[in-house]
């Protein structure tokens, strides 16, 4: 009996894995290719999968933005990644469902410098927004 149970508790989890894939909605398509002759770093941020207790959970999607700039919306396994400038920059995700969001956000300073950046963005389970810089 306890080897059923933990096949369908192995198999469960197996079930619910997915596969991390690019955003489906690119909100400034200027920035996903570097742009010649300038001197940029690319940057990914990638949504983790979430329990859907977690605040907004699976339901709402991420609005990333640098600057101010709006960049793409993420559901849970996704990913963008955009070319900016060397430099300081502003990088932050919130919740495009603006009822439930209640002003909640993060933001990063963060100092482009060449090389390559990789962060990843979650909704806690008390509904704040966690990110944080991987590579």
């Amino acid at each position: 009996m306890k080897k059923i149970i933990l096949a369908f508790f192995i198999f469960g989890l197996a079930g619910c894995a997915r596969p991390y894939g690019p955003a489906e909605q690119v909100l400034n398509k200027d920035i996903m290719s570097p742009k010649s002759g300038e001197q940029q770093t690319k940057i990914t941020v990638t949504r983790n999968k979430q329990f859907i207790g977690g605040g907004s959970g699976g339901m709402c999607k991420f609005l990333v933005t640098i600057d101010g700039s709006k960049v793409a919306l993420l559901k849970q396994n996704q990913f963008v990644t955009a070319y900016i400038k060397n430099g300081p920059h502003k990088l932050k995700v919130s919740n495009e469902c603006n009822v439930l969001s209640m002003g909640m956000r993060k933001t990063l300073d963060i100092m482009a410098d060449g090389a390559e950046q990789q962060y990843i963005a979650e909704n806690g389970f008390w509904g704040q927004y966690r990110m944080w810089r991987v590579r």
